[in-house]
């Protein structure tokens, strides 16, 4: 085994030092100036229903200048701890490249929302592109799913209030705007926020590191005001309320969530008592089973994947395509590499 730099070894560990002082959570509380009472109890009892909204993509093929991806979106509703219904959208398979713009995009955005997007998509970066894909379909779930909830539900979904292309703003805006129509609550669970405050500290750590120095009992949520957050970047995008929260006494982690911007009191203690209430399942203690169960229905595996190259080839070789052309377009020599050890 050829050993690892000693040097950049330490550089690591250096810098683990500086985003988890000793003093973080004494820190952390001075600059939200929070104490015992900035935290507040999730509570119990909730008797709506909790939809969930999860998405994946994967590639299927790639050359040196396209690339296709497989996406596709799921929701999961339980009622009083069952799941009541569950759906999805049908595999969709997207070209990304060579081109500069991607018109498969525009052409699934006006599918999907039958409007044109505010702004094209670039091929140019390859993961960001299928997150947009995978991205278009969630919302639109979502968008159907606020339609359709009762007063008093709750809309969950995977990530942040906040879009990372120009033209989901409009769409999340509907969301949360018909949401708020029909008296749905809204919420967005991250399973790794990237969310930083005092110049690079994780926001989620020092929230646990504090609830435990001040001995916070049970499931918890903790509102984080924005001026104790890092800047953040495209803050037009961007239509939550930061929280904190342990949605469970034996969560081994808290979770960043994302409220609407500006939900009232009553709403944000209903939200929580939802998320705790849905939370204590042992498989994922301490997170809202209702996305776990999103997200195992929607993760695509190496089955599919595999059957939807398969078709491919097979209409390749309709139209003529032999394998060596095959080799030609998507031979990877890295699958050669990996033969000699």
């Amino acid at each position: 085994m050829i050993p690892l730099d000693e040097g950049d070894l330490a550089g690591i560990i250096g810098y683990l030092g500086q985003i988890r002082p000793a003093d973080m959570a004494s820190r952390f509380a001075r600059a939200g100036g929070f104490d015992l009472s900035s935290f507040s109890s999730c509570g119990t009892g909730f008797g709506g229903s909790v939809a969930a909204v999860d998405g994946s993509n994967a590639m299927v093929l790639e050359t040196g200048s396209f690339s296709v991806v497989l996406v596709r979106a799921v929701e999961t509703t339980f009622l009083a701890g069952r799941r009541d219904h569950a759906g999805e959208t049908s595999l969709r398979a997207f070209r990304i490249g060579p081109e500069e713009k991607n018109t498969a995009y525009e052409a699934l955005y006006r599918e999907c929302f039958e409007d044109t997007p505010r702004e094209p998509l670039d091929n140019e970066n390859l993961s960001r592109a299928a997150a947009a894909f995978r991205d278009t379909l969630e919302y639109w779930t979502a968008l159907r799913l606020a339609e359709t909830l009762d007063r008093g539900d709750v809309l969950l979904l995977d990530g942040a209030l906040r879009v990372d292309h120009e033209s989901h703003r409009p769409v999340l805006k509907e969301i949360l705007d018909t949401a708020r129509s029909r008296g749905v609550l809204v919420a967005a669970v991250t399973k790794m926020a990237s969310s930083t405050w005092g110049g690079g500290i994780p926001l989620v750590p020092a929230a646990e590191a504090l609830a435990r120095d001040l001995g916070v009992a049970g499931a918890w949520h903790l509102a984080v005001p924005p001026y104790v957050l890092d800047a953040v970047r495209y803050r037009q995008w961007d239509f939550s309320a930061t929280y904190v929260a342990s949605l469970h006494p034996r969560s081994p982690r808290a979770f960043k969530v994302d409220l609407p911007a500006g939900a009232p009191a009553a709403a944000v203690r209903a939200t929580f008592a939802a998320l705790a209430s849905y939370a204590n399942d042992g498989r994922v203690t301490g997170y809202p089973f209702p996305l776990f169960d999103a997200h195992r229905f929607a993760a695509i595996g190496k089955d599919q994947v595999d059957m939807v190259r398969q078709a491919l080839i097979r209409r390749m070789s309709e139209t003529g395509m032999k394998n060596a052309d095959f080799r030609a377009y998507f031979g990877d020599y890295h699958d050669t590499f990996a033969s000699y050890r």
